[in-house]
């Protein structure tokens, strides 16, 4: 995928991911942060992709440093953040399968196939960002977020 379409999808994705830990934690959003930190984890994730590791690797890289900022930047204990920030990855993985799979059998392509054209690619994983964010924002409505929450 080009690099364009990576960040295009990335960046939002990296957003919902963050938005939803920080709902699943109580953590009210600021958005200034979500959006700095979608793009801190994006840019990790895209050196990480293009060195020569294991597919996959950066995942735990990128919950690894999303749990040490999740624990530096607000007043959320280890225990709470590792639960937070697991469930905002859980959620992405469980939607993007729910999403692909709904995409495929749709649209009767298959992977590589919808892997080559980039833009469509892109699209549905801007999608699934968008929707990372609704499911952020329905978690928080019925979690309350407190206040002081953040350090900064």
């Amino acid at each position: 995928m080009s690099t364009f379409y990576f960040f295009l999808q990335g960046i939002p994705e990296s957003m919902g991911i963050i938005a939803i830990s920080l709902a699943v934690a109580r953590v009210p959003f600021r958005w200034g942060y979500i959006l700095l930190g979608g793009v801190l984890l994006d840019i990790v994730s895209y050196i990480i992709r293009s060195l020569p590791v294991t597919f996959g690797f950066h995942l735990p890289i990128m919950i690894f440093l999303f749990f040490i900022g999740l624990v530096r930047l607000t007043n959320v204990t280890a225990s709470k953040a590792i639960i937070a920030v697991l469930t905002g990855f859980f959620a992405l993985a469980l939607l993007e399968y729910c999403l692909s799979n709904a995409f495929f059998a749709y649209t009767h392509m298959d992977f590589e196939q919808a892997y080559a054209n980039q833009s469509l690619w892109a699209a549905v994983g801007v999608v699934q960002a968008l929707i990372l964010n609704v499911i952020a924002l329905v978690i928080s409505n019925f979690l309350k977020p407190g206040g002081g929450a953040w350090k900064i």
